[in-house]
């Protein structure tokens, strides 16, 4: 979703650097520039060399979740640049603030969405610039969250890129006669 959103906000190049084989293809699917799997030697250098040699990413999304990701974010990012965390983490990780101390960069985690994030998206996928449909890898009901939505995006990176929640389905009798008397 990321790299959809980056490109249709007029990003010039978006770096994909992701471990899972599902969401390397979905990067390529969804016309990311270039995809690099964290795994292989170097990909700071290699990052830098798709920029042009000569200047690192102004800013580095992580939406991985993983130590690897996290700390190849804080490496590639330009001095005084940004890394910006969007994943969810499963359990704590050694981080060295040094990663971004060095390069004067700055850290945000991103979660909660206002309502001109959501008029952007509801825009933007109006105007053909995002398509979410690839991206829904399951479909899931209300009171499944938990187990079939949040652990398997983190416990099944390599099969899961988006899982849509049916809001209605799956609730109890109570819930839905308090849910339907409410509207």
């Amino acid at each position: 979703a990321v790299v959809q959103v980056l490109l249709a906000r007029g990003a010039k190049l978006v770096i994909c650097v992701e471990v899972a084989k599902k969401r390397q293809e979905f990067a390529k699917e969804f016309v990311a520039h270039h995809v690099i799997d964290p795994t292989k030697p170097d990909v700071v250098s290699t990052a830098l060399e798709l920029c042009g040699g000569q200047q690192p990413p102004d800013i580095a999304f992580d939406c991985g979740g993983v130590p690897q990701s996290i700390e190849t974010a804080c490496k590639v990012v330009k001095s005084r640049g940004a890394v910006v965390n969007v994943a969810i983490w499963e359990k704590s990780i050694p981080f060295n603030p040094n990663w971004l101390v060095f390069r004067e960069a700055s850290y945000k985690g991103v979660l909660g969405y206002q309502k001109k994030d959501f008029e952007g998206v509801i825009k933007a996928i109006g105007e053909g610039k995002i398509k979410p449909a690839p991206m829904i890898t399951s479909r899931i009901q209300m009171d499944r969250l938990v187990d079939d939505g949040y652990w398997a995006l983190i416990k099944e990176k390599d099969k899961h890129v988006k899982i849509l929640v049916d809001m209605r389905a799956g609730l109890s009798d109570t819930a839905k006669v308090v849910s339907s008397s409410a509207s």
